[in-house]
C-alpha cells in the first residue's frame, strides 16, 4: 500500500477532487465536514487540550484546518507512504507532526482521539483485525476512534469509488462488519451514523443531515467507538 500511494502523492489531491466532481463540491467542502461531524460527537474535546490521531493521514489535508475546529488538539498524522508524509511535513510545518506508519514515535503516544477516515478499505481484510487492535491500543482510557468509510450500500459511493484511479484494491466494509471488528478488539458502545447525503445541488438540504444519521442511504457513514476507562 505505501508504494501505491508514494505514486500517486504528486497528483492525490487533483484525483480526489476529479473523484467527487459528480457531487458539485470540491474536496475542501468534505474535509471541512468531516471535521464539523468530529466536533459534534465530541463536543468535550471542542476547547480541551487533547492528543489526536489522524490514521491515514495522507498529505494533510485534515491537519490544514484541524486547529478551527479543535484549538486545543495536539495533531499527529501517520501515513503509510513516506511521500505524502514528506509532503504534509513541508506543507503544514508547526500545525501537527507527521510520521511514516512503522515510526515508534507516534507509538509511544496515547490518544484521546483516533481517527481513520477512507482508509480501512485500503487494508486488505484479513489485516484488518491486526489494525484495529493497535489503533486500540493507541486509545488512552477513556479515548475513543471514529472510523469514517464509504457505504457499499450506495450505488453513487460505489461509482466514485470506481472511478478513483488510487481507489483500484479498495474492498468496500458495511458498518455491521466495522463494527464487529471494533467489538472484537475491545472498544465499547458502539454505534454508526450515516453522513454525506446531498450534491451540491441540494445544498439546501445539507442541514437536514444531522435529522438522517439513521437512514442508511447516506453516500458514507462514521462508526464511532469508546475506550473504557
Amino acid at each position: 500500500m505505501s508504494a501505491e500511494f508514494d505514486k500517486y502523492s504528486k497528483t492525490y489531491r487533483t484525483a480526489l477532487e476529479s473523484a467527487v466532481q459528480s457531487t458539485g463540491f470540491d474536496l475542501d467542502h468534505f474535509v471541512s465536514a468531516k471535521l464539523d461531524k468530529l466536533r459534534r460527537i465530541n463536543p468535550d474535546l471542542a476547547e480541551a487540550e487533547f492528543n489526536f490521531l489522524d490514521y491515514g493521514c495522507g498529505p494533510g489535508n485534515l491537519c490544514k484546518n484541524f486547529h478551527d475546529y479543535f484549538p486545543q488538539g495536539r495533531y499527529c498524522g501517520v501515513d503509510a507512504s513516506e511521500e505524502m508524509v514528506r509532503q504534509a511535513r513541508n506543507v503544514h510545518t508547526n500545525k501537527g507532526e507527521f510520521f511514516g506508519l512503522e515510526s515508534a514515535n507516534w507509538k509511544q503516544k496515547n490518544f484521546a482521539l483516533v481517527f481513520a477516515a477512507g482508509v480501512f478499505h485500503h487494508i486488505p481484510p484479513t489485516e484488518r483485525p491486526k489494525v484495529v487492535a493497535e489503533l486500540f491500543d493507541r486509545c488512552e482510557p477513556s479515548g475513543r476512534i471514529v472510523v469514517w468509510e464509504h457505504n457499499p450500500w450506495n450505488p453513487f459511493t460505489q461509482k466514485i469509488v470506481r472511478d478513483c484511479e488510487f481507489d483500484q484494491d479498495a474492498v468496500l466494509l458495511s458498518c455491521k462488519n466495522l463494527e464487529g471488528l471494533l467489538k472484537g478488539a475491545g472498544f465499547t458502545r458502539v454505534r454508526t451514523v450515516f453522513v454525506t447525503f446531498f450534491p451540491k445541488a441540494l445544498s439546501g438540504l445539507l442541514p437536514l443531515e444531522s435529522y438522517l444519521e439513521w437512514c442508511p442511504l447516506g453516500g458514507q457513514y462514521a462508526t464511532i467507538a469508546h475506550k473504557a476507562g
